[in-house]
């Protein structure tokens, strides 16, 4: 983890710590918030990109290939590009508009699928033999666990002595189980929770090993519609989140997102408000100084016009 973040931290900003006195009043504690919806392609998916691309250029690579419905696409595209590699994404026909035109931008060469989970991994396995290129997994991949670190890493630096918890959002579990190690390792009086759409359900498989039933969720927080996390995950945030884990609302995830919007006049995805709507209705009262993670700002037009 430390070596991927000398690796790509040239490459990165580091973003910054933000706050509202506004909602500090609603929620009644501190709030601090990682802004990494500022970061390069508008998400965090870019720190473990880059670490990865790095990577498999070292390996003599002929190209790096995903599947994504964008942001994670956004970030290899870039990552890519970035460093001479060539690109290929496989992105699900509902991906929002705004994040396939983000990946155009970086002169990604795009295949699209069905939606489900199966057919992603189908299409992007064919492609990947076909072309010869490196598989990037979006988050059961160890070269982007690691890469994801570099924000543990600045958010202790940062504010590490105002902090008591790191809320954040939960997909497949890249960012959450990364953070869940490094800062399970460097400072264990700090919790890392997972807060999840409610068809999610990650505390039957962490505390009873039951899986959810579905493969996708319906929720509008589109960057985190994966209804199982990685392999390489799962175990990691068994040890360090099991009783950690809240469950929000689709109601609650709009209201996080509008209080962003109009209070930070930040202009949030709803996969970022997901992590301050376990604050802002759910925080354990034991928990005082939680720091939440912004993980990305990629909006659909939709919402604004």
């Amino acid at each position: 983890m430390r070596a991927a973040h000398q690796r790509t931290s040239s490459y990165l900003h580091k973003t910054p710590i933000m706050s509202s006195e506004k909602i500090d009043r609603i929620v009644g504690v501190p709030v601090l918030f990682k802004a990494e919806h500022l970061q390069k392609t508008g998400s965090f998916k870019v720190r473990g990109a880059l670490n990865s691309a790095i990577l498999a250029k070292q390996e003599n690579a002929k190209g790096v290939i995903a599947h994504s419905s964008g942001n994670h696409g956004q970030a290899l595209a870039w990552a890519a590009q970035k460093i001479g590699l060539s690109c290929q994404i496989v992105v699900p026909k509902n991906a929002p508009i705004s994040k396939i035109d983000g990946m155009k931008e970086y002169k990604t060469d795009l295949v699209f699928c069905e939606s489900t989970v199966i057919d992603r991994e189908r299409v992007c396995a064919e492609q990947s033999k076909k072309l010869g290129y490196h598989f990037v997994n979006p988050y059961d991949c160890e070269s982007m666990i690691n890469g994801h670190a570099s924000i543990g890493f600045e958010i202790l630096d940062q504010v590490g002595d105002q902090i008591d918890s790191i809320f954040v959002s939960i997909g497949g579990g890249g960012l959450a189980s990364s953070l869940a190690f490094l800062i399970g390792n460097l400072r264990p009086d700090i919790s890392v929770i997972l807060v999840e759409p409610e068809s999610k359900k990650l505390s039957n498989l962490l505390e009873n090993r039951i899986p959810c039933p579905v493969d996708t969720l319906e929720t509008i927080a589109d960057g985190v519609r994966v209804a199982h996390v990685g392999t390489l995950c799962e175990p990691i945030l068994r040890n360090y989140c099991s009783g950690n884990v809240v469950s929000v609302k689709e109601e609650e995830i709009k209201e996080a997102m509008k209080l962003i919007w109009t209070r930070m006049k930040q202009r949030v995805e709803p996969s970022a408000a997901l992590a301050f709507a376990g604050v802002l209705y759910h925080k354990p009262a034991h928990l005082t100084r939680p720091l939440v993670m912004l993980c990305g700002g990629n909006v659909d037009l939709d919402y604004v016009i």
